[in-house]
């Protein structure tokens, strides 16, 4: 038995010398490997998912990345993807369309997606020798058609070579709202349909097609000239065109703003003219022109004070009623045209 004052492990070391020598190599040995591990350099370990492929030995081409979930990026990210597929996003207008060309783009890498904004479709017009340009099939949407000679055929294959952002031009012009339109087509219907009715509106209304009722018309001087029923020859030698003997009514009364850019009672009419027009309705064509762009008529007009609100009849050849100068209120202007008509 082992003595009360020593421990086992003493006892045991006395007993056998070897076990203690044991010992004291262990303990030799351990502080060897901690001095030996302190002078070892400091490595550097490069984690696999932040290490280069350069670094791994192996090239960038054997790397395939995963790509994001189109659902979960943001409408720039995907545009800036797109952008960088040489993919054009000028025709998507939502986050669907836009996800849908990025899925495209995907699938097909090779095969870059034009929009129908780059590459307007060609139409039976289009494939004439001469054919229109863009910027010359928007002038002749501009220019309405009269009523009488309306073509919708035709309309439509001149809306159809027109780029999208000339289309909501011409849409916002005639306040219909494009921001629900994705597809191109659907924009050409929706002006042509637009361009319909204003010629139906138009019937019986206006001489040349491009006065509205309810509405100011700020007109040129041939669109007045024809409006007036006065002739090109007359204006020219500073004459008004007089009416003879046989000169029915053709048209409604013509209510006439002599306006100027710079003027100030000019600015103040222009919110009363249009609630006046909207009060008259078909009753009256309500119109404005310049006075700077066209001083030819304004002479031959004789306007002295800016603005100048001249009524004209509505026969063949129109002739004047009455005219007031300076700004008026809507229920002045109602009032005004009414004493006479």
């Amino acid at each position: 038995m082992t003595s009360p004052h020593i421990s086992r492990r003493q006892w045991y070391c006395r007993r056998r010398p070897w076990v203690a020598l044991f010992h004291v190599l262990t303990v030799v040995s351990s502080l060897s490997f901690c001095v030996a591990f302190t002078t070892i350099p400091t490595i550097r370990y490069y984690h696999l998912l932040n290490t280069s492929p350069q670094v791994l030995g192996f090239s960038t081409s054997d790397v395939v990345e995963p790509l994001p979930d189109p659902s979960e990026m943001t409408l720039k990210n995907i545009q800036q993807e797109l952008k960088s597929r040489n993919v054009s996003s000028a025709d998507c207008f939502d986050r669907d369309s836009l996800t849908k060309r990025l899925v495209e783009a995907r699938a097909n890498p090779s095969t870059p997606i034009k929009s129908t904004e780059d590459t307007p479709p060609v139409s039976a017009s289009a494939t004439a020798d001469s054919s229109p340009s863009p910027s010359q099939s928007s002038t002749k949407a501009n220019n309405t058609p009269d009523a009488s000679d309306f073509d919708r055929d035709k309309t439509l294959a001149e809306l159809r070579t027109m780029r999208i952002k000339e289309l909501k031009v011409e849409l916002s012009k005639y306040k219909v709202r494009w921001g629900t339109m994705i597809e191109k087509e659907d924009m050409v219907q929706a002006l042509c349909n637009a361009m319909a009715e204003k010629s139906e509106q138009t019937r019986n209304f206006s001489r040349s097609g491009k006065v509205l009722p309810g509405d100011v018309s700020e007109v040129d001087e041939d669109i007045l000239l024809k409006e007036l029923g006065w002739l090109e020859s007359d204006l020219s030698r500073g004459v008004m065109t007089t009416a003879g003997d046989d000169n029915p009514k053709a048209s409604p009364p013509i209510l006439l703003d002599v306006f100027a850019t710079w003027c100030g009672p000019c600015q103040f009419l222009v919110p009363h003219l249009k609630g006046a027009a909207e009060e008259l309705g078909t009753d009256v064509r309500v119109m404005k022109i310049d006075s700077d762009k066209y001083q030819r008529l304004a002479s031959v007009l004789k306007v002295g004070g800016l603005p100048t609100i001249i009524l004209f009849d509505g026969n063949n050849v129109s002739k004047e009623v009455d005219r007031v100068e300076g700004a008026l209120t809507k229920d002045g202007i109602v009032s005004f045209v009414k004493r006479h008509f």
